[in-house]
């Protein structure tokens, strides 16, 4: 059943299609086709490379309540931090390379100008009562109570007319939906070309993989060891396989290059093809029914061990 990588599958789709987004749309708006993140953004990649070591613990370990708790004390110290730096302790970095920014997004404003669009700065001039917000958060989801189950009953109607598998559609159309809000908030940021506004999306998106690959994967490992689930082989090893991939490579382009292009985007958005092909064929692979046993049951942290098939027979 597709709820093996439904978790895994949609945490990817934010460091992969809503990120490839933020950089394709990002670029295209901007001359040159570039965007140069700011150090505070480069940081928050950093500590996204570092939290993939989670998802590859749980795969060495298995289900671990030292590694799930290990998940949720990184995302503790991921939001001090974050706090810490939003208080003033980049203030300097970020007034220097603020300054740069202030200068390119100048120049995109006069050629905007130039070319008779004037609609972001009728936009930038109000802000948006806090009742909308509270308004849409709730108008958001009653739509997703009531057409949760209609949107699944057309995912399978489609799939009939295409003569497709269901849960193909399933890996790629649901994971996408659940993480449209991102997606569209990526994209509607970065088209305005604006250094600022493009870091902001990028920081944001890097922000939630890294609570998945943290505190989604950390509480999914401690509740796994808790309460003795089985681990489904080879379902869940390919699942935070293909998270740690994806969160590997955005964070890669992050930290590791100069200027993204427009290229990067399509990286990722390749990316996001080829692990959702993979965990598709995965997921016909037949399930093992091999109980998950005890290692040892007096080592802290309750390490599971996973018995192959013919010694569990």
């Amino acid at each position: 059943p597709p709820h093996r990588s439904g978790a895994p599958r949609a945490a990817a789709v934010v460091c992969t299609v809503a990120l490839g987004a933020c950089i394709v749309f990002g670029t295209m708006a901007r001359r040159p086709a570039t965007i140069t993140l700011q150090p505070a953004v480069k940081t928050q990649c950093a500590l996204l490379l570092v939290s993939t070591l989670i998802p590859a613990l749980v795969l060495t370990t298995g289900f671990s309540v030292f590694v799930g708790v290990l998940g949720c004390l990184y995302y503790m110290a991921f939001l001090v931090y974050s706090l810490m730096s939003s208080d003033g302790g980049t203030a300097a970095a970020a007034a220097a390379d603020d300054g740069k920014l202030k200068l390119d997004d100048d120049l995109i404003d006069v050629e905007r100008i130039a070319g008779g669009d004037h609609s972001e700065d009728s936009d930038d001039g109000h802000e948006q009562p806090t009742w909308k917000g509270f308004a849409y958060l709730l108008a958001g989801g009653g739509l997703i109570i009531v057409f949760s189950n209609p949107f699944i009953g057309a995912v399978v109607d489609a799939a009939a007319l295409l003569n497709v598998n269901p849960i193909l559609l399933a890996f790629f159309l649901a994971p996408v939906a659940s993480e449209m809000p991102e997606i569209l908030e990526s994209i509607s940021l970065s088209r305005k070309g604006r250094s600022q506004s493009i870091n902001i999306a990028f920081s944001n998106l890097v922000g939630g993989t890294i609570t998945k690959t943290t505190l989604l994967v950390g509480v999914f490992c401690f509740f796994g060891a808790h309460k003795q689930f089985v681990w489904e082989w080879p379902a869940y090893d390919v699942s935070l396989a293909m998270l740690a991939l994806c969160a590997l490579a955005s964070a890669t382009i992050g930290y590791a290059v100069p200027r993204q292009s427009v290229h990067h985007g399509w990286l990722l958005f390749a990316l996001f093809a080829v692990t959702g092909v993979t965990q598709y064929v995965v997921n016909h692979v037949p399930a093992s029914d091999t109980p998950v046993v005890a290692a040892d049951a007096g080592t802290p942290g309750g390490e599971y061990a996973r018995l192959p098939p013919d010694d569990a027979r």
